[in-house]
């Protein structure tokens, strides 16, 4: 069976040309736009734009001072990760007993992408300098910053000369390390003394009482930069540590007779030797020589990740 139509009033060409609007079933645009964007009703149009945020993360990292740009595209609900690194201190330089360098800190902040400004001036903490003189206390790593939002805090440079090297002082999560001190305990970046016990190390956590001796420089410290290598030896007592470990931050570096300090995901310490081995980036303290220059610590690093909201 045939359905009867008239087609008298559909001209020919009709709707073959020119801009379709809206109204009958068309875009009202005269192209699709870039390559891959997307068409969005604003209420009374369609408009071709790029999708919001791309669908991807955005990931800017910096190892040395830099300016952050806030990413176009993304909603002022984004989640941002801000993560940052303090740089590690340099080990001493000694023919007797030298200390290595604490490692620097790490720390982790998630904010909205609307908390932070078009911009945001990002400072890397520069690594202890490396020891040329002897008998000489290491350098301590600078502090990590973005804007005001982060400061990742740095490790103490390591103790130089006489029968005791104390590691630097790893970073803390408050503080920074400070130069190791016969005596006190400059880890995390506290700086507090104890009059009953002799403290021979430094490190990110409480230390462990043993034998009359408070030791970290071999302890653990999931975010603040291991403590480095201490050794002490009075001709009655005679210890050496080995550098502090750490989950994010630096390691601790290498004294006399101790190992260097590793990390999982920051920078390791540096070795010591005749000559010192400089701590790995991010935040590595560095190891402690004899004769030769002294390991350098590790510097610090950021990295700035936008998520799409």
């Amino acid at each position: 069976m045939t359905i009867p139509r008239d087609l008298s009033n559909l001209a020919p060409g009709a709707n073959t040309s020119g801009v379709l609007q809206p109204s009958k079933g068309g875009t009202g645009l005269t192209s699709p736009g870039s390559n891959g964007n997307v068409l969005t009703s604003n209420g009374t149009a369609w408009v071709s734009s790029a999708p919001a945020g791309g669908g991807a993360i955005n990931v800017q990292s910096f190892t040395s001072s830099g300016t952050w740009t806030k990413p176009s595209g993304y909603a002022a609900g984004s989640r941002v990760l801000i993560q940052a690194w303090g740089a590690g201190g340099s080990g001493a330089k000694s023919s007797q007993r030298r200390g290595g360098g604490g490692g620097g800190a790490y720390t982790e902040r998630w904010i909205t992408l609307s908390s932070m400004g078009a911009t945001e001036t990002i400072t890397i903490g520069a690594g202890g300098a490396s020891v040329t003189a002897t008998t000489t206390n290491g350098n301590n790593g600078g502090n990590t910053t973005v804007g005001s939002l982060v400061t990742a805090y740095g490790g103490g440079g390591g103790q130089s000369g006489g029968n005791s090297g104390m590691g630097g002082g790893g970073g803390g999560e408050y503080a920074a390390g400070s130069v190791g001190v016969f005596g006190q305990n400059s880890g995390g970046g506290s700086a507090s003394t104890n009059p009953t016990t002799r403290i021979i190390s430094v490190g990110g956590i409480t230390p462990a009482y043993n034998s009359g001796f408070i030791r970290t420089g071999d302890a653990f410290t999931p975010w603040g930069g291991g403590g480095g290598a201490s050794n002490y030896n009075d001709g009655c007592d005679s210890f050496n540590f080995g550098g502090g470990r750490s989950v994010y931050g630096g390691g601790g570096g290498g004294g006399d007779g101790g190992s260097p300090g590793t990390s999982l995901y920051g920078g390791s310490g540096g070795a010591a030797g005749t000559t010192g081995t400089a701590g790995t980036q991010p935040a590595g303290g560095g190891g402690s020589s004899t004769t030769g220059n002294s390991g350098a610590g590790g510097a610090g690093q950021v990295i700035i990740t936008v998520f799409p909201a």
